[in-house]
């Protein structure tokens, strides 16, 4: 602890509530002062005379919406408008309404414009020249490019030379050095859980095996990254024949949707129910991490049968890889009922991801597994 906030803690436990009076109101006049600056100085940044640059927009007599939109994210707005009349003639529209003939050289000499912002190509309007004469002028050359509105996910542009861009949209997270170290913190999760693993095999093997009549380590092929089928590893927590009856308990389904889930599954033996209760049956998966199959935060890994049923907005949660623990294992797991939900909440995880949420999720996975928050 700071000897800071050591002194701060002392001084205020020693103010008398003569002096509180004082400086109660001051703290709050000054909170007030400072967001009432802070509010002020961003209103002057945004409208400031200088900062805001003068736009020609070409290709339209009017956009106003549009300029509005632009005018929010770049600070431009439109001085006038230069487009094609109905004869073919170009014409140019004043901040006044004032509709006349003209050139871009012209409007481009005869007015103040910073920024020229291109939103039509048709017509007699050719880019090259607009781009040109914007150009050889030091004007700002600014182009729209209209897309198909995604639902989800963000563009990217990547410059390809001559003039060429490649315009990617990007439903999940893509960028390299994230991605590296996420897949960094994979290799040291793993190897930590794999020691942590090892130990529970020793201790938990042979009663394992004695109650569940079966191999202490579960396999089950689960559907990965876009469909990829791979092994999934636990330690058993339910009798051997768990799989055959697992027909008769659809009825008693927990959940709605393409997901199974019993709170007081008959199949789960009295020691498995304490091992998903500490999160302990999850240790071999780390094994499924370690090989790059999983990760250590990402959605539930799905069952080809319950994939078989899937619609197609819930094939995005297949995205990206599973994890151990993710958003629907930690926060609606004991709430959630609907399949939708789950859905829901995969992609959130997706398109919020970072790697500070990534390190968020895990540390209050582990003060779950803390309280014993299992399942």
């Amino acid at each position: 602890m700071s000897s800071g906030f050591l002194v701060a803690v002392h001084y205020v436990a020693g103010v008398r509530w003569s002096d509180l009076t004082i400086i109660l109101p001051l703290a709050v006049v000054s909170f007030a002062a400072s967001s009432a600056a802070s509010r002020l100085i961003t209103f002057g940044l945004r409208n400031s005379k200088p900062l805001r640059s003068n736009a020609l927009v070409v290709g339209a007599s009017s956009y106003e919406d549009l300029c509005d939109r632009i005018g929010k994210r770049a600070l431009v707005r439109p001085v006038g408008y230069l487009f094609t009349g109905s004869d073919g003639e170009l014409l140019f529209r004043n901040e006044k309404g004032e509709v006349g003939p003209s050139t871009v050289d012209h409007v481009l000499d005869a007015h103040v414009i910073d920024d020229v912002l291109m939103v039509d190509t048709s017509g007699t309007l050719n880019p090259d020249d607009i781009l040109y004469s914007s150009s050889i002028r030091g004007k700002t050359f600014r182009a729209l490019m209209r897309t198909p509105l995604a639902p989800a996910g963000r563009y990217r542009t990547q410059a390809l030379g001559a003039g060429e861009f490649l315009l990617t949209h990007e439903s999940v997270p893509v960028g390299a050095v994230p991605l590296a170290i996420k897949r960094l913190m994979d290799v040291i999760g793993a190897v930590i859980g794999l020691v942590f693993c090892a130990i529970a095999y020793l201790i938990l093997a042979r009663r394992i095996k004695r109650e569940t009549h079966g191999s202490v380590i579960f396999r089950q092929t689960r559907v990965g990254r876009n469909g990829r089928l791979f092994t999934v590893y636990k330690f058993r927590t339910m009798d051997v024949n768990a799989e055959e009856l697992h027909e008769e308990l659809l009825e008693q389904n927990e959940m709605k949707g393409h997901i199974f889930k019993m709170r007081h599954d008959p199949r789960i033996t009295p020691l498995g129910r304490t091992l998903r209760k500490l999160y302990i049956d999850e240790l071999p998966q780390f094994w499924n991490v370690f090989k790059g199959e999983m990760s250590l935060v990402g959605t539930r890994p799905p069952t080809p049968s319950e994939v078989a049923r899937y619609e197609p907005h819930h094939q995005r949660r297949l995205s990206m890889k599973p994890g151990v623990t993710g958003l629907w294992q930690l926060y609606g797991n004991d709430e959630v009922t609907d399949f939708e939900e789950v859905v829901e909440l995969d992609c959130r995880y997706i398109d919020t991801w970072s790697i500070l949420q990534d390190c968020r999720i895990i540390f209050r996975t582990v003060l779950r597994i803390a309280r014993g928050g299992g399942y």
